[in-house]
């Protein structure tokens, strides 16, 4: 007998290993019993616990049903099933559908009543639908509400549907269903693959016992005769099998129970788990996910197959809204988060994620595996491996720890396929047939009661063993995937036998012959050998590949058809007269690229070939006239594989990636997909090849104020003070910067070693200002281009006052947070024009205002406008003190030099253009390799002065040595928004139309971290000292930690191109006030929580400015102006509406504010000054 130390040492091995004890598998024998019996187990003990939660597409949030609930609706459809279906032994329903909240319901309603659910795929060809519903015997469908007409327009032709029965409370409707034609084919008629065999295994397959076994398949035969009988099938599924040919899978409950109850057990599932179905439901593994889910009470998410398609957001669904906790999936949905999301979330140290089981493809090697893992991630990965044919896994293997840490290798990287899995036995055979113990073979799964039945079987031996196609090598006592021995790939999740697309295509009339191959792991290329070749050379080759493909869609499943269609004279053979597919391999590489290097594409060109691939991906007739630009993908009749394919297409055109290019395709307008196409990659891979060749070599333009005729203008009367003291530097966002500076101009040039005092103070609040300017005295002798507006804003005016109640609070104030504005008496604000500069074109940069002189007696407004102008001008008079015309339309908004003598702005040309703050002349002009719309900002640290370039670069500069001291190239994407300066860490933040936040050194221009954000940036990032907060065009405001971990998001219900702006309430108190495409400003707390939100009318693009003034008590207010050009002053602390003024035109330009002044550039030309001025008014509101 085994002692007690060696008995509890081999229980440990087995637990270890997630092996069942005899004494646990004899309870779940005993427990064992149907599917819906062990979730209506559950349900009893779990009830008011979420068993389901359905995330919405449009990001409305999720919903969530009960144990309770789903139990209940599924009783609901149980009895209206009895009612209008009857009961009939082997009785099957349809299921076509998307995986919704109602799921669940859905199938335990159809098992209750002893069926067998049946999923039919809505996205599969029309015919094959056919064929399965046919082979299938099905007379009754249960159709999702809003996808019966989707189903009558496929299926019309073959079937009569005859609605019996609507459900709206569970969004479902039966329909019965009559053929209108008595024989449905498959795609051809395909030839047996001899390899596709089964053996009966009783006590093992023996040369001599042959006899025995047929004997013993009789006496057994009974017990599955009547594999139809009542309540024995759980599901049939349709698998394209080893050759290609669809097959029926009919899958009995006590097949499927044991993998059910076991993988439970080894992931050790309780009630507190969230279990994602990765799967779609024409796929086995979604049984498993979903039952494992079920009968553990835990909870099942399903996420809409558009989102899954989407990667970054998928993340965050699973892991920071639902904190999934368990996820079977593919290697393939896994690989597409990236390395970047993989490490810094999904396989992250404080991840939610406990089990991660990856099968259905090609486990990753162990070197891939470990680049997936975040410092300090304890998530347990599972090898997974089975065929549908006995559903649905066969073995499991658990990665151990020691190995994912280990520097060394396991058998070349591979990953064994582990152990059995309950009642589940394998054998390996070689080519003779033997069962062998090392070596290589074929996989036979099989088991006592791990039968399946398969197409018109109704006999199978107990013990039945199924050949896999799969082979295998034995070593060590592991059990090693070598790959499949016929012609198939896995694309997108489901297989793909190349023989079947070759013998579609070879059946078009335009087709003599072809061949298909597989390029790049997963890619398909068609070779065509024309029928006609002399006609096609005369002209009519234009649309060939878009008729094959058009074709071909007709026949086949959007994931089988050829990713690009490519013609050739004849099909080259090898010396054994088999199709040469090495030739055909090189053929299209070499085609590729000469394409990629030696063509480029016009604009209208791109429109036209974005247009022409929208019809053939959609099946839109040839003939349909040009669609309009305003037309969505997915109201177009597009899904997420076919958006995949366009993505794919456009690419496999430009010749290389788009970043973002899927979300964009299911987000946006067929012009938006364009617009994105020609901003980020077509133009901008031109120029980045242009630079990379000239670098500091690039031929100088010439700036147009250079030549004689068009020196800067100044005003002769204007005296320049050369020396400066207490220079201070205000730019939107409230970004304040003093420096104490005591040396000219003419000693700046030649003195490097400046010792100059520095102090930045953009996350200080504004101080109360001790002396204001007194205006009265300003000369009505005004320049020809500046105008006054004397008259004032109405106090009253209804359309303000259809305003003022659109302040929503938060239902919770704060206990720290205590307003500062809720005084009995207060004042208000009233708004007048002081001045207007008129810069000939419409002004989007921001204004940039320098205060120097003896107690600031100097206030000069550096901006740029479309004009190519830029102006100086006196902020107390108004006056011009010079303009410079610059080589293009300048948008980046001006900084100043740390030395206070220079301005520094980026034009559209490229260049950055470093000009005398006292009379406008060049001092020096840097090249950058494309448009600079990014505003610089300068360090005060080291003087350097940094802004970004759409040719993807960040530039670091030298003002006063004249040189660029580093430049970083962003990974992708121009650079449009301003670059932020951290003091403490010393961090340069950088938002990229990349989607990337990227974290750089700002003393070695090396990266410290790069974080996706999922949508492109035009926000720029702020920082206080704990975060950097930037906005996202896909609705959100994030939030990141310095070291590189997002710590929360808040979204809005639009893009978001203005950026964040910091209030400080308190040095422990501070808020994040941001605009949204909503037409929302909105005030969030540290923490993410909404403070309050005001309701503008229109989107709001600017930059929001945080000030204090002394007229008003000395409130903190907010300005923010939306794009129509109205301007609101609210009260910082709740978002009361204080004041509000209208610009006479749009505005994207962000106001500064200075004293009593404001000012702000406007797309009617001019540059705006207002002047504010206290109006006293009782509140008798009180607190409230």
């Amino acid at each position: 007998m085994m002692s007690k130390a060696a008995a509890d040492i081999a229980e440990e091995e087995a637990r270890a290993c997630g092996r069942m004890l005899p004494k646990e598998k004899e309870e779940q024998g005993a427990a064992a019993g149907r599917l819906h019996e062990l979730v209506l187990r559950a349900a009893a003990v779990h009830g008011a616990r979420p068993a389901v939660c359905w995330e919405s597409e449009a990001g409305g949030g999720s919903l969530c049903y009960s144990y309770s609930q789903i139990t209940s609706l599924g009783n609901t459809l149980q009895q209206l099933l009895h009612l209008y279906c009857g009961i009939n032994h082997g009785y099957v329903i349809g299921l076509y559908c998307q995986p919704t909240v109602n799921l669940p319901s859905w199938i335990l309603g159809i098992l209750q009543i002893g069926a067998a659910f049946c999923p039919i795929d809505p996205e599969s060809s029309p015919r094959l639908s056919a064929y399965f519903i046919q082979r299938c015997k099905l007379k009754y469908i249960l159709i999702q509400e809003d996808m019966i007409q989707k189903f009558r327009d496929s299926l019309s032709t073959w079937l009569y549907i005859e609605v019996d029965y609507d459900i709206p409370m569970l969004n479902v409707v039966l329909v019965k269903i009559q053929w209108q034609v008595p024989n449905v084919d498959s795609l051809a008629s395909e030839p047996r693959n001899e390899e596709n065999v089964i053996y009966c295994k009783i006590g093992g397959l023996r040369e001599g016992l042959l006899e025995a076994a047929e004997k013993d398949n009789k006496k057994h035969a009974s017990k599955y005769a009547d594999c139809l009988r009542h309540g024995f099938v759980a599901y049939i599924l349709q698998t394209s099998g080893t050759t290609g040919t669809p097959k029926i899978v009919q899958v009995p409950h006590q097949c499927i129970v044991p993998n059910v109850q076991h993988l439970k057990s080894i992931f050790k599932v309780s009630s507190d788990d969230v279990i994602f179905m990765a799967s779609p439901l024409t796929f086995d593994p979604s049984v498993v996910e979903m039952f494992v889910a079920l009968c553990s009470g835990a909870t099942l998410l399903i996420v809409p197959p558009v989102i899954k398609m989407m990667p970054k957001r998928l993340a965050k669904v699973l892991f920071e809204h639902h904190k999934v906790s368990v996820m079977q999936a593919t290697p393939t949905l896994i690989k597409r988060f990236g390395s970047e999301v993989m490490t810094s979330l999904v396989l992250s140290a404080n991840t939610s994620l406990r089990v991660l089981a990856l099968g259905g493809e090609a486990f990753p090697s162990l070197c891939v595996l470990k680049s997936w893992r975040g410092e300090g991630n304890k998530t347990q990965i599972f090898n997974l491996y089975g065929i549908t044919e006995v559903s649905s896994w066969a073995t499991y293997y658990k990665i151990p720890e020691e190995t994912l840490c280990s520097t060394t290798q396991l058998h070349a990287e591979l990953v064994p396929l582990g152990f059995p899995l309950l009642g589940t036995i394998l054998e390996v055979m070689d080519d003779s047939g033997q069962v062998i113990q090392e070596g290589e073979g074929q996989v036979f799964i099989g088991g006592k009661e791990r039968v399946c039945f398969l197409d018109d079987e109704i006999t199978v031996c107990p013990g039945t063993m199924r050949a896999t196609g799969d082979w295998v090598i034995i070593k060590a006592g592991h059990m090693y995937y070598k790959g499949r021995q016929d012609n198939q790939i896995k694309r997108h999740g489901k297989r793909v036998s190349l023989e079947s697309v070759q013998q579609v295509a070879e059946g078009l009339k335009q087709v003599e012959t072809c061949a298909v191959t597989k390029y790049d792991q997963d890619k398909l290329v068609l070779f065509v050998v024309p029928r006609d070749i002399a006609e096609l050379r005369k002209g009519g080759t234009t649309n060939f590949r878009r008729d094959i493909l058009l074709e071909l869609g007709k026949h086949l499943s959007s994931h089988a058809i050829p990713d690009d269609v490519v013609q050739i004279n004849s099909l080259p053979f090898t010396t054994h007269g088999k199709v040469d597919r090495t030739t055909l391999i090189q053929t299209y590489q070499e085609r590729t690229k000469t394409k990629n290097s030696n063509y480029m594409l016009g604009k209208k060109e791109l429109w036209e070939s974005i247009h022409q691939l929208w019809k053939v991906v959609l099946n839109l007739p040839e003939d349909l006239p040009d669609v309009s630009e305003n037309c969505m993908f997915l109201y177009s009749g597009g899904d997420s594989l076919k958006a995949l394919r366009l993505a794919e297409e456009i690419e496999t055109l430009l010749g290389q990636t788009v970043f973002g290019l899927i979300e964009v395709i299911l987000n946006s307008s067929l012009l938006d997909i364009y617009h994105h196409i020609n901003n980020t990659i077509f133009f901008e891979a031109k120029n980045k090849e242009e630079f990379d060749k000239n670098d500091r070599k690039m031929k100088r333009k010439r700036i147009k104020g250079e030549t004689p005729g068009s020196q800067p203008k100044r005003i002769e009367q204007w005296q320049s003070t050369a020396t400066f003291s207490n220079v201070t530097t205000i730019s939107r966002g409230s970004q304040i910067t003093k420096l104490n500076s005591t040396v000219s101009y003419k000693n700046c040039g030649n003195s490097p070693d400046i010792a100059e005092g520095k102090e930045l103070m953009n996350d200080e609040p504004n101080g109360k200002e001790k002396k204001e300017n007194d205006y009265s005295n300003v000369s009505e002798n005004m320049n020809a281009s500046i105008s006054f507006n004397e008259e004032k804003m109405p106090v009253k005016n209804s359309y303000w006052e259809s305003f003022a109640n659109k302040v929503v609070k938060p239902l919770h104030i704060d206990g720290k947070f205590i307003p500062e504005d809720l005084f009995v008496n207060c004042r208000t604000v009233s708004l007048k024009i002081r001045w207007k500069s008129d810069t000939a074109k419409c002004v989007d940069a921001s204004p940039l205002l320098v205060i120097s002189g003896d107690n600031g007696s100097d206030e000069t407004v550096y901006i740029g406008s479309h004009s190519h102008r830029m102006q100086a001008i006196d902020v107390l008079s108004g006056k011009i003190k010079w303009e410079r015309i610059l080589g293009d339309r300048i948008e980046s908004s001006a900084c100043m030099s740390r030395c206070g003598n220079f301005i520094i702005v980026g034009c559209y040309d490229g260049s950055i253009c470093v000009l005398r703050e006292n009379d406008g002349e060049t001092h020096w002009i840097f090249w950058t390799g494309n448009s600079v719309k990014s505003s610089p900002v300068m360090d005060p640290d080291l003087g350097l002065v940094f802004v970004g370039s759409h040719d993807q670069y960040i530039y670091a500069l030298d003002i006063l040595g004249k040189m660029c001291v580093w430049k970083l190239h962003c990974g992708g994407g121009a650079v449009f928004s301003t670059p932020c300066l951290n003091k403490s860490p010393r961090i340069l933040y950088i938002a990229t139309l990349g989607e990337s936040l990227v974290a750089v050194n700002p003393n070695t221009g090396s990266v410290v971290w790069k974080r996706s954000c999922g949508k492109p940036l035009f926000s720029s990032p702020r920082c206080t000292s704990q975060s950097v907060y930037i906005g996202c065009v896909a609705g959100s405001l994030q939030c990141f930690s310095h070291n590189g971990d997002q710590l929360w998001q808040f979204s809005t219900g639009g893009p978001i191109f203005s950026s964040p702006c910091i209030c400080n309430f308190a040095a422990t108190d501070q808020k994040i006030i941001c605009g949204s495409h909503d037409c929302f400003v909105y005030c969030l707390d540290e923490d993410g929580n909404l403070v309050w939100k005001f309701e503008t009318s229109k989107q709001v693009y600017s930059v929001p400015f945080v000030f204090t003034n002394c007229d008003l008590d000395d409130r903190t207010l907010v300005a923010v102006i939306s794009t129509d050009g109205n301007l609101w002053i609210l009260a910082a602390a709740t978002g009361e509406l204080v004041a509000s003024y209208s610009l006479p035109g749009e505005v994207f330009s962000s106001p500064v504010l200075w004293k009593k002044t404001l000012i702000v550039g406007c797309r009617n030309n001019y540059v705006y000054c207002l002047e504010m001025s206290a109006l006293e008014q009782k509140n008798t509101d009180g607190l409230g």
